[in-house]
């Protein structure tokens, strides 16, 4: 996490306030996942698997090796803890989106209602949601849940100019990089059809997830949790904005609708 002493170039070993005040809460939500862990290793596996039984048959392709303990308390936490509200953000601002753009949203209805057939929308329905999964990107395109990362510089390097030294914190704008002139066609718009071809997309010009060695390790499971869970809407609701309920963006470690998504959702015959 980001510190307001790391900006002003404080040492390392001076204490961050945010982390001292936090490291009691950590503490309490590491030993209760600890107590999860050891009392699913003790019961066993049973019926449908879940996130803990998947990161606990989990083994590297490379290694052979299952995680420890720790290595599973983190991952377990890094799951729940960042991927409760990224995801919901994702799901308000994709229904905010297309609550101004019916034809879209009709066109993304009327391709949930043909795979589903009614039903709720499951993992194995993810690759057939295409439409679904390209409104989910433009949405984070637009307002990505971290609007701002930072990274340490591991060497020396050159960024507009500026000397980087290993150890300095660099802030990478999430936001205004999907809302840049010079990498997007009209960069306010919302049009999900920009990413029907992958491919097109410069690497470093769309990074909701960061990249490389510290990219979220969750992003693939929260990318599928937000395509499951719109089109599951989608195919019961009409979603229509609240006039003069338009939410300002505000970033308070994400990026947040001030005062909430006010939609109304219609039931569908």
């Amino acid at each position: 996490k980001i510190s307001l002493f790391d900006i002003l170039g404080f040492p390392d070993w001076l204490p961050r306030p945010g982390r001292m005040m936090s490291g009691q809460a950590l503490k309490q939500m590491k030993a209760m996942a600890d107590s999860a862990i050891e009392a699913r290793v003790a019961r066993g596996h049973e019926g449908t698997p879940d996130l803990l039984d998947l990161l606990l048959e989990g083994v590297d392709p490379k290694t052979k090796r299952k995680m420890n303990t720790a290595e599973l308390r983190d991952n377990l936490l890094t799951f729940i803890v960042a991927g409760h509200e990224t995801t919901a953000l994702t799901l308000a601002w994709s229904m905010y989106l297309m609550g101004f753009d019916q034809g879209i949203q009709d066109r993304a209805r009327a391709e949930v209602q043909s795979v589903l057939q009614g039903r709720a929308c499951t993992g194995e329905d993810v690759d057939q949601l295409p439409l679904i999964r390209m409104i989910v990107d433009e949405a984070l395109r637009l307002y990505p849940a971290a609007g701002i990362i930072s990274r340490t510089a591991q060497k020396h390097d050159t960024l507009c100019d500026r000397e980087i030294r290993p150890g300095d914190t660099v802030m990478i704008p999430i936001y205004a990089l999907g809302r840049n002139e010079l990498l997007w066609d009209v960069p306010d718009a919302f049009r999900p059809e920009r990413f029907a071809d992958r491919k097109a997309i410069d690497r470093y010009a769309y990074l909701p997830f960061g990249d490389g060695p510290r990219i979220c390790i969750g992003a693939s499971f929260a990318l599928q949790e937000a395509v499951i869970v719109l089109a599951t809407l989608l195919g019961r609701f009409k979603f229509t904005p609240v006039p003069g309920k338009d939410p300002e963006p505000v970033m308070i470690l994400t990026l947040r609708p001030e005062g909430g998504v006010w939609m109304t959702a219609e039931p569908l015959d």
